[in-house]
């Protein structure tokens, strides 16, 4: 049995009790994390996230990929092209009509959804006076109401607050009877509002089961839909299949909450699309929000983060890196080029007799390699063009 030097357990001693010190100082210096707050929004649906995750467990990976086949053969793309006389601030003024009577009402975020995508789909194949435009919304989003709502409004009331006087229920009736002609009658479709929900659904995991990530998980589905709104309004955006749209506003909102959220998204799509999406999905957002903070005020802040820090515009690095090399190329080429300047300066020494210069034909042997590198040059802007 050994002896223990006293001065030994001394240092030992103090050594632990200075070591404990440097770390409740580091502890003490860092500072508390801020739990987050539940939005008040009505359009924050995420409450009763136990029944909503047993049906995911069940049924959502059969759900997604259902509506996932349907998503091409519902997308309008050439809203542009076949409309000539409906400019897009029109649409733009419909569509923001639309969503104040939608939130009016209290409605669920999937009816407004389904409204635009009938007038959206409405319009896409036939040319139409500029004054359809809005009896057409306004009837698009009353058949939606129908269909998703279990207590619509009275339509009275409702074609109320479009403020036309003969927006009367005969009128809608009429209107929607040439919107069921035209959409044959395909009414249910795959929304961005769908995948929104199955994406957020995807990030609550049973290890992450807790309160403070299910409010941000919540949060963040909450603005996602204040962003989708807002991206109605762009006839560009309706270009998008809504799976890849849903992945750009959680992204979009995910960015401007300050969350961080590990949210293993499917990889359905190239990078670089995902990427080009997400960054026109924050331009808009940045550039739009007072419009969204008048909106839901107690969603987003009056004051945005800047959009820097998001790897967005890392592919537009690219091609800035091979065009910073074109100059290069172009110098190297024009340099060779000063040559048969020289050889034409020396001709008049052979008209005068002199047969020196002759003794340089390589020189002159070397303008088919010129013209060929001037003429990749010239080729590799077309190429090189995004």
């Amino acid at each position: 049995m050994g002896f223990s030097n006293p001065k030994k357990r001394k240092r030992e001693a103090r050594s632990r009790g200075s070591a404990k010190k440097i770390r409740d100082e580091r502890v003490a210096c860092q500072p508390a994390a801020k739990k987050p707050v539940p939005v008040q929004d009505q359009w924050n649906t995420l409450r009763n996230i136990n029944k909503e995750q047993h049906i995911f467990e069940d049924y959502g990976e059969e759900s997604y990929l259902f509506y996932k086949a349907l998503e091409e053969k519902f997308l309008t793309s050439g809203i542009l092209t076949k409309q000539t006389t409906i400019e897009e601030s029109y649409w733009q003024e419909v569509t923001t009509i639309l969503i104040k009577v939608h939130r009016h009402f209290s409605l669920d975020f999937s009816t407004l959804c389904l409204a635009v995508k009938y007038m959206a789909r409405y319009i896409s194949g036939r040319q139409l006076r500029p004054g359809i435009l809005k009896p057409v919304g306004a009837t698009s989003l009353y058949l939606a109401i129908k269909i998703m709502e279990d207590n619509p409004p009275n339509a009275e009331e409702f074609a109320a607050f479009f403020g036309e006087t003969h927006y009367s229920p005969s009128f809608l009736a009429y209107i929607e009877n040439m919107i069921l002609y035209r959409l044959e009658c395909r009414l249910h479709q795959p929304t961005i509002d769908f995948f929104l929900e199955h994406f957020t659904l995807m990030s609550v995991s049973p290890e992450m089961f807790f309160y403070d990530n299910i409010t941000r998980v919540a949060n963040a589905l909450t603005a996602a839909r204040g962003i989708a709104a807002l991206t109605m309004m762009k006839y560009e955006f309706h270009t998008y299949l809504p799976s890849l749209m849903a992945q750009c506003c959680l992204n979009a909102a995910e960015h401007i909450l300050g969350y961080n959220l590990i949210v293993e998204l499917p990889s359905d799509y190239p990078s670089h699309i995902v990427q080009k999406c997400l960054r026109k999905t924050l331009l808009l957002a940045s550039a739009n929000k007072d419009f969204l903070h008048q909106l839901m005020p107690g969603v987003f802040p009056e004051v945005f983060p800047k959009f820097t820090s998001t790897g967005a515009k890392e592919p537009a690095r690219k091609p800035s890196k091979t065009s910073a090399k074109k100059p290069q190329k172009e110098s190297g080429a024009k340099e060779p080029a000063r040559m048969p300047g020289k050889t034409s300066a020396k001709r008049p020494n052979k008209e005068t007799g002199a047969k020196e210069p002759a003794s340089q034909p390589n020189k002159p042997a070397k303008r088919p390699k010129i013209e060929a590198s001037a003429n990749d040059n010239k080729a590799s802007p077309a190429v090189l063009l995004p």
